[in-house]
Order: structure tokens, then C-alpha cells, then sequence
């Protein structure tokens, strides 16, 4: 597992550094007199005399599954030269850090809101202070965050200031980014270096790092590295989730009980979320979010309820089924229809359920999703309207796979036309952001006279939310979508997967 973990991590900074070399005469040629300053600058400027400590080398754990806290007492710098090395929290690390907590995370996760009992979001804090790879991933998503909010301020590209803060953002994300890969491959070697297997708390500092590399490669926009790094962290899922890990998994801390949970829902989102959008096989059968079996509630973290994300995997997993058999000539339609027709009974059963159980969490007087200053529904109604949303558009994908990617169908318009009802009742656009596969799946299957509501729903969002993330991509998948069927007059199929493959991009759409 851990040589496979760190081929993938090579294999990742190696893109980056071919990259950087590409990118290097350009910036030389441009930056001009700007570098000759940074030339004279250190590449980590040292800290000051006395500061605090970052993630330590050492002290991973107490040996019970907890964590050593000593690194958050301020430390006398010994040497200046060993500043890289023990690595200090900077000023702009800790800034990044809070901007992380405060503001990225909020907007990744919406829904995730654990209450005061359960101890609020206190385990984060905790597992991003202890495992360095993780802090460093999550502070690079705070540094790519920042200079995203620096274009939407309307920064100017012919102001000089401007473009050095865009130059120095860039070069702040690419050595954070750089810094994550290289601690979680060290930390890597020192697992396997050890001559006994892998503890839980191990595995749960990988699968931590490994999620959160993934979020910096969407949010960065790239379309081939959250690929490595997915297949890398399910291949720590069947180790995790073994019976022989039962008692351990009582003997670990609360934070790390909550990083279990929320990492592991993390990786099944994006698993089924990523062979559904491109049609590869899921890396792991996600039998953590299952009813009979699991421990994982996607409702808490991402405001699906598992059943309706469960579905999905099969549909994925039936569309895998259809076309080997296409391949090799053996497909049976009558089969495809009866396997379909169950899967179509239970998403049905689980969308006609869902009014009853929002009439239970009464929430009167909630205006539409494309209006503003919006009260916050509760929790629970909001799941439920999410949920709806992910299984009438479940159902456009369902319809998709058996009877091709025709708008025109009358099945497939049924189901966009129920998904634009369910998107009209939600009343907050912040959540908009984890609603990205179910817009593109309906929104690519519209027909013309629904194109503008899609596009007014896009147009419709406040805050960074749609530019941060592939919100923005999902849009622009579906208008090649619909250019692709308007202008080339086609009588082939045309679906998400056909527009991505025209723009040249491999989208996770979350």
C-alpha cells in the first residue's frame, strides 16, 4: 500500500516539476528586476527568535491513538539553519491556517455543522496542528483560495502591484503544495520502514492527506492529479474498514473517531462521484456508507443521504455492466430494463417518501433558491431538499445509460424537469457548491426552453463559491454540451462525458 501511495505522490511532483520548468523562462523573461530582489531572499525566510511550532517531526502519537500537544507552546529557535527542517509556523502560515478554518473548509462543506456535543469542529483543528502533510495541504488550498479572491476583487492585470501579489500567490501555493508532498512522502517512509503493520491512526493520516490533496487538485482546476491520489487513498479503504480493526478503532481518540468519519465519507463522495462523471469503475464498492454495513452518514458531511449516493454507485456500476456487454455483443435490453426498473423502484420509493418527511421538519415561508437575503432553513430540511435534488437527477442519469443521451425522450425529460423543481425549492445558493454533479447531469440533458434556467442559477450565485471549485466547469460542460447537439446537427448521443471529451478536461464534478 505504501509503495503504491508513494508512486503516486512521485509520479504527482514529478508533473509538477516538469510544469514549473516549462513555466520558468516565461517568468524570468516577465519578472524582469522582481527577481533579482526574491534571488536574494531565502526560500524559507527564517523565523523570529521565538515562535510556535508547526506539526513536529516527531510526537505523531501518544501511543493510544491521541496526540502529543506539546508543539503549540512557544519554542526559542536553536539554529536558523534547521528552520526548514522543524519547520515554524509562520506569521502567513498561521493566517493561511485561520483562513483555512474560517472560510475555505465552511465552503467546501456547508452542510458539515457538528454540533456543540459532538465537539463542534475542535478534531480538525486538532489533526491539522499533528499531521504535517495535511496541515501543508490545507494551508496551499487557503494560499489558492486567497489569490482566487484576489481576481474576484477585480485586481487589475495592468497593475504592477497586483500582478507581483497574483506572482506571489502563485509561488506561495506552488511551495505549500510542494512542502505537503514531500512530508507525506516522508511520512510514508517512516511507515514503512517500521516492522509492524499499520495502525488505525496511521491510516487515518494518510486517507486525511490523500482527501485533502485531492480538494487542492480540483480547486486548483487540475483534470489528471485527483485521479492519482483518489486510487491511492482507496487502496487504504479495505484495510481501514476490516473486522480486526473493530477494537482499535474503540481505543482511538474522539478526533481522530471524527477524521475516521469524515475522511472516509470524503473519499466515498468523490469515488461515486468520479465513475459516474467519467465512467471509470469505482475504486472501492463504498461499503462504508452502506445502511446494513457502514459507519459513514454523507448526509452529516455533504447533505445526501447515503441512500440516494448508493443508487448512484449503481447505476454506475450498471452502465459499467452495459457496455462490456456492448463490447462483446452480449447485451441483453431485456435485462438492462429489469436491472434499471429496480433500480428506478427505489430511487422512486425514496423521492416519494421525501415530501412527508419534509412536511415533518416544518420550514414555512422559504423564498426560491434565485432570490437573496435568504434565512437558513434547519439542518434536516436542508438535507432532505438536497437529497431530492441528487435523486431526481440520479434519475436523468438512470434514463441516460438505458436509452441513450437524448434530451427529446420523454423519460429523460420527466426527470430534468423534476430536478429543476427540486433545485427551485432550495432556498440557500451557499450550498450551491456540492450540488455540482446534479446541475451538470440535468443541465447537459435540458432542452432549450429549460437552457436559461441553468444558466440563471449560475449567474444567480453570490460569494466565491461557484469560481472556487468546478462549479464554473460543470457550466461550461453543459453549454459545449448543448453546442455540441445544436451546431453539429447530430443524431449521436451527446452527453457530460462527450463535452468533456470535446474541451479536453476530466472533471470531478463536485
Amino acid at each position: 500500500m505504501a509503495e503504491t501511495i508513494r508512486r503516486v505522490v512521485k509520479e504527482t511532483t514529478a508533473e509538477k516539476k516538469r510544469i514549473a520548468m516549462k513555466r520558468r523562462p516565461q517568468q524570468q523573461q516577465s519578472n524582469g528586476s522582481t527577481n533579482n530582489t526574491a534571488a536574494n531572499e531565502p526560500t524559507h525566510p527564517l523565523p523570529p527568535a521565538t515562535t510556535l511550532l508547526s506539526p513536529a517531526e516527531t510526537d505523531w502519537s501518544d501511543g493510544s491513538g491521541g496526540r502529543v500537544m506539546n508543539h503549540v507552546f512557544p519554542s526559542i529557535t536553536k539554529d536558523p539553519l534547521l528552520s526548514d527542517s522543524s519547520v515554524f509556523l509562520e506569521e502567513v502560515d498561521l493566517e493561511l491556517l485561520m483562513h483555512y478554518l474560517d472560510h475555505v473548509f465552511p465552503l467546501q462543506f456547508p452542510v458539515y455543522r457538528p454540533t456543540v456535543v459532538a465537539g463542534g469542529r475542535g478534531w480538525l483543528l486538532s489533526i491539522l496542528t499533528t499531521t504535517k502533510p495535511l496541515y501543508y495541504a490545507a494551508i496551499s488550498l487557503a494560499a489558492y483560495h486567497r489569490r482566487s479572491m484576489l481576481y474576484s476583487d477585480g485586481a487589475s492585470k495592468d497593475d504592477p502591484q497586483s500582478l507581483k501579489k497574483s506572482r506571489d500567490g502563485l509561488v506561495s501555493l506552488e511551495r505549500q503544495y510542494a512542502r505537503a508532498l514531500r512530508k507525506l512522502r516522508q511520512y510514508l517512509t517512516k511507515i514503512e520502514g517500521k516492522n509492524e503493520a499499520r495502525t488505525q491512526v496511521e491510516n487515518i493520516d494518510v486517507l486525511s492527506c490523500l482527501a485533502m490533496l485531492i480538494s487542492l487538485e480540483i480547486f486548483k482546476g487540475d483534470a489528471r492529479n485527483w485521479r492519482m491520489h483518489l486510487s491511492a487513498a482507496a487502496v487504504l479503504i479495505p484495510d481501514i474498514k476490516r473486522e480486526g480493526r473493530v477494537a482499535e478503532y474503540a481505543s482511538l481518540s474522539p478526533a481522530y473517531q471524527s477524521a475516521l468519519f469524515f475522511f472516509s465519507g470524503m473519499v466515498g463522495w468523490y469515488d461515486i462521484l468520479s465513475c459516474s462523471t467519467t465512467g471509470a469503475q469505482p475504486f472501492s464498492n463504498c461499503e462504508c456508507i452502506d445502511a446494513a454495513l457502514g459507519y459513514i452518514f454523507l448526509d452529516e458531511i455533504m447533505g445526501c443521504e447515503n441512500w440516494a449516493m448508493l443508487l448512484i454507485m449503481d447505476i454506475a456500476f450498471l452502465n459499467d455492466w452495459k457496455q462490456n456487454l456492448q463490447i462483446s455483443a452480449q447485451l441483453s435490453m431485456r435485462e438492462l430494463v429489469t436491472r434499471a426498473t429496480h433500480i428506478e423502484r427505489r430511487l422512486e420509493d425514496g423521492i416519494r417518501d421525501n415530501p412527508s418527511r419534509l412536511s415533518q421538519s416544518t420550514n414555512h415561508g422559504i423564498p426560491s433558491i434565485l432570490r437573496t437575503g435568504v434565512q437558513e432553513p434547519k439542518p434536516t430540511h436542508h438535507i432532505l431538499l438536497i437529497t431530492r435534488i441528487f435523486a431526481c437527477s440520479a434519475l436523468v442519469y438512470l434514463n441516460v445509460v438505458v436509452s441513450g443521451a437524448y434530451p427529446e425522450i420523454p423519460e429523460i425529460r420527466e426527470s430534468v424537469s423534476r430536478t429543476i423543481d427540486a433545485l427551485r425549492a432550495l432556498p440557500n445558493i451557499a450550498t450551491i457548491n456540492s450540488l455540482t454533479w446534479a446541475y451538470c447531469i440535468a443541465g447537459c440533458m435540458a432542452m432549450e426552453e429549460e437552457q436559461m434556467f441553468f444558466r440563471g442559477l449560475a449567474a444567480s450565485s453570490d460569494g466565491d463559491a461557484p469560481t472556487f471549485g468546478n462549479f464554473s466547469k460543470a457550466l461550461a460542460i453543459i453549454e459545449e454540451c448543448w453546442r455540441l447537439r445544436r451546431e453539429e446537427k447530430r443524431h449521436q448521443p451527446v452527453d457530460w462525458r462527450t463535452a468533456m471529451d470535446s474541451l479536453g478536461i476530466s472533471v470531478l464534478l463536485v
